[in-house]
């Protein structure tokens, strides 16, 4: 299924309720075509900087993700991160952005007080970036979960020192509380240490009781080991050939209780000695198993458990015709709708070679929970390649018939591309509720 755009709207900033919003809407030939398919598709820009000025400026839009609040008179929230276009990875302030009728118009993004960038052990600067947004029916909160970064200069962050961070918000007061970090041990049997735990970019589950199960990655090693490994061998660039210092995955079993995410239990440690191992993982659920994919530097791979803290062995993914699915060096994540598991991702193939790790066209499709294969016959493209990435996404499941996935256009200095920093949201409207 292709999209077109057909309408583009100017922003009107009149109020802070008012939108920035374009429509993309099915062609006649493609809405004939999703009428077989699994969603109907339309494909909204919230943000949309088409101008010289915004273009010109120093920040970008990443890591826009969507929760549901489900009070008495329902709305959505989203968190994004400003993103320096120089540098690498140096992330600011994190703002948010709210739908109050159902995503049809959003307000103004605005920063939030509590969270802006802030110096911190005197020589650091810390910044809550790469988060995913949920809501905690238990408690009545929005817990917001993610990864610190630390930084010296604005060119590249300290990776060998990491937090697994979060932030509570408060529906009653509209407010956001401060930066946390959750308190992991760091030390098992073997005498070894986990290093810079990271949760950014995952997918976490809610379970029926209000725990949490809180996937993460980070490093091993004993103490004498990480003492005497330069904070520089952790940077992509001089790890990504290093089998010796790649990422572990684990699931931590957590309680919530309004205000502190408290860890319980570290799950099975899962392992692939491979340039920078594995990273960001991402859970789902469905008719009593866990699913995990997980993302490496060459492909994607998958698994799958029945209590959520220990794995079967990693497979590769592939689709359902025995060819590798293509998704690399970037997140995969999940969406279940009507006892049907889906994969939304990014992957070669896809007339992108020009785009950076082929992270667009944003493709979804079915996936064959016994065989842990995807249907192919069932892709649907959700959001158009328009010459940058779109690989740092979310998934929000609004309701019985809707779901969104979110995500920005990874501007870093590209022309002659017709994209322009727009932050979209694609409305997935279920064939079958």
């Amino acid at each position: 299924m292709y999209l077109r755009f057909l309408r583009q709207t100017t922003f009107a900033t009149a109020t802070l309720l008012t939108a920035w919003c374009c429509t993309t809407s099915l062609s006649s030939e493609s809405a004939q075509e999703s009428t077989e398919a699994n969603f109907r598709v339309m494909l909204e820009t919230v943000i949309q900087e088409n101008d010289e000025e915004s273009l010109s400026i120093d920040f970008i839009w990443t890591q826009a993700r969507a929760a549901w609040v489900p009070t008495d008179t329902p709305y959505a929230i989203m968190t994004m991160s400003q993103k320096l276009k120089t540098g690498d990875d140096v992330y600011y302030d994190l703002y948010q952005t709210l739908s109050y009728d159902s995503g049809q118009t959003w307000t103004v993004p605005q920063e939030i007080p509590s969270l802006k960038l802030h110096t911190i052990d005197n020589n650091y600067r810390r910044s809550l970036s790469d988060m995913t947004p949920q809501w905690h029916p238990k408690t009545g909160r929005i817990l917001n979960i993610g990864k610190s970064f630390f930084y010296t200069d604005d060119s590249t962050p300290d990776r060998s020192r990491r937090e697994v961070a979060y932030a509570v918000y408060d529906p009653e007061t509209q407010q956001w509380g401060s930066h946390q970090a959750l308190d992991i041990p760091t030390q098992d049997t073997s005498a070894l240490s986990i290093i810079a735990p990271n949760a950014g970019c995952v997918q976490w589950l809610m379970q029926p009781n209000g725990e949490i199960l809180l996937p993460i990655f980070y490093y091993k090693m004993s103490a004498e080991q990480a003492a005497t490994t330069d904070r520089t061998a952790y940077d992509v660039g001089n790890n990504m050939n290093n089998d010796e210092l790649s990422q572990m995955v684990a699931v931590l079993r957590c309680s919530f209780d309004g205000e502190k995410l408290t860890f319980l239990e570290l799950g099975e440690e899962l392992q692939m000695k491979q340039g920078r191992g594995l990273g960001e993982p991402s859970l789902a659920y469905l008719n009593g198993t866990y699913f995990l994919t997980l993302r490496t530097d060459q492909s994607a791979y998958v698994t799958r458990s029945s209590d959520g803290l220990h794995y079967e062995e990693l497979q590769e993914w592939t689709f359902d015709d025995g060819s590798v699915l293509g998704s690399y060096n970037t997140q995969q994540h999940w969406a279940t709708h009507d006892d049907r598991l889906f994969l939304s991702y990014t992957r070669r193939g896809a007339d992108n070679d020009g785009v950076f790790r082929h992270r667009a066209p944003l493709f979804i499709a079915e996936v064959d929970p016994q065989k842990l294969v995807v249907l192919r016959d069932t892709e649907q493209e959700i959001v158009p390649n328009r010459g940058v990435g779109l690989g740092n996404f979310g998934v929000t499941k609004v309701d019985g018939q809707q779901i969104w996935i979110t995500t920005t256009e990874y501007m870093r200095g590209e022309t002659n591309v017709a994209a322009d920093n727009s932050v979209f949201v694609a409305r997935l409207l279920a064939n079958q509720p």
